[in-house]
């Protein structure tokens, strides 16, 4: 009787500590698989837009397509655009979005912290006669208490719309700065670039962000550590970059 009392409490045990293993190890295991592939999705997103910055216009469209193979393309009534996102995907981020016993930006924080960091990067273009006529790329990366955002397009020239002043110098002309607010928490502002193929090595250069803003625990606080090249040639041009602050990068 006492054995079969001693195997019973024996089996109990077993079970409640297999229990517990299992309780601290699938967490775990969902920790590291989420930043193995927030790893993937950066390096991924990295290789996008490296193709994406070397596509000028006149180029083929199907060059458009071949430099974004992990961005689901959807045809457009002139062009093509897809969205792409951290992680496991968008899916991923809509279940976070759910989770409400903490705030956005608690929430945000914290993620940032574990080394989820929570971007977004959306392309679009127009086509016409199946050559690229224009390239629209917005990046939008959660920084420490605010969002940071890298938007630029390539084109035949300047749009209209964006040239406020009558009459424009060569400068506007030929590559636009501007900035603009990103209203979703948490909120914050970015760096709108506009540039032609009369665009210099340095304005094109311009556009590039940082992928180190992409992965785990990447320092990534304002829009200098966004888009550094960008900030440097605007202060060259003058004048000096101001953000949505008023604060002078």
């Amino acid at each position: 009787m006492g054995t079969e009392v001693l195997l019973s409490r024996s089996r109990k045990w077993r079970i409640f500590a297999i229990t517990i293993a299992l309780l601290i190890a699938a967490p775990l295991a969902l920790y590291v698989s989420t930043l193995i592939m927030q790893a993937y999705s950066a390096r991924q997103a990295s290789k996008m837009l490296d193709a994406l910055e070397a596509l000028r216009v006149g180029d083929p469209a199907s060059r458009l397509e071949h430099a974004v193979p992990g961005c689901k393309i959807e045809k457009l009534l002139s062009g093509y655009g897809c969205e792409t996102f951290p992680g496991w995907g968008e899916w991923h981020w809509r279940l976070l979005s759910r989770v409400t016993f903490v705030s956005d930006l608690r929430k945000t924080e914290l993620l940032r912290r574990a080394g989820i960091q929570p971007w977004y990067i959306s392309v679009s273009s127009s086509v016409r006669e199946e050559r690229i006529r224009g390239i629209r790329v917005l990046a939008i990366v959660v920084g420490r208490h605010k969002s940071l955002g890298a938007k630029w397009q390539i084109a035949e020239s300047i749009p209209s719309p964006l040239l406020h002043e009558p009459n424009p110098g060569p400068d506007e002309k030929r590559t636009w700065f501007g900035g603009f607010s990103i209203t979703s928490l948490p909120g914050g502002c970015g760096i709108n670039i506009a540039v032609t193929p009369g665009s210099t090595p340095r304005e094109l250069q311009a556009r590039h962000i940082n992928r180190a803003c992409l992965g785990s625990f990447g320092r990534c606080y304002e829009l200098r550590d966004l888009l550094p090249d960008a900030i440097s040639v605007q202060n060259e041009r003058g004048p000096k970059w101001v953000d949505c602050w008023g604060v002078s990068e």
